[in-house]
C-alpha cells in the first residue's frame, strides 16, 4: 500500500516536473513574426531610444490578444525554448522567412 502511494506520488512529480511545449511551433512563428514586427517598429519610431515599460507592456498585450495568448504562456514558451535552442532556431528560420516574404511582397507592390 505505502509502496503504491510513493509510485503514484512519484508519477505526478515526474508529470508535474515535465516541461511542455507551452506554445505550438507553428502558433509560436505567428507570435514571434509579430513580435519582431512590433520590435522593430517601435524601434524605428522611437529612434532606437528607452520606451517606456508601459509602453511595451501595451505593444506586447496587442500581440498576445490578437494570438490568444497570455503573457504567462510566452514568457513560459521562451524558458521552453531556451533550453531547447534548436527547436527556438527552426522557429526563428520560418520567422526571418516569412518576414523576408512580407518584405519582398511589399516592394512588388510599390509603382
Amino acid at each position: 500500500m505505502l509502496l503504491r502511494k510513493i509510485t503514484i506520488a512519484c508519477l505526478f512529480l515526474v508529470a508535474a516536473c515535465a516541461k511542455k511545449e507551452p506554445i505550438a511551433k507553428e502558433k509560436m512563428v505567428d507570435v514571434m513574426t509579430d513580435v519582431m514586427l512590433m520590435e522593430s517598429a517601435n524601434a524605428i519610431n522611437y529612434n532606437h531610444g528607452l520606451l517606456p515599460d508601459s509602453l511595451w507592456e501595451k505593444d506586447y498585450a496587442v500581440v498576445f490578444t490578437k494570438h490568444g495568448v497570455s503573457k504567462e504562456a510566452f514568457k513560459d514558451a521562451i524558458a521552453y525554448y531556451q533550453e531547447h535552442p534548436d527547436q527556438f532556431s527552426g522557429i526563428m528560420e520560418k520567422v526571418i522567412t516569412r518576414l523576408q516574404k512580407m518584405q519582398l511582397n511589399r516592394q512588388s507592390e510599390k509603382p
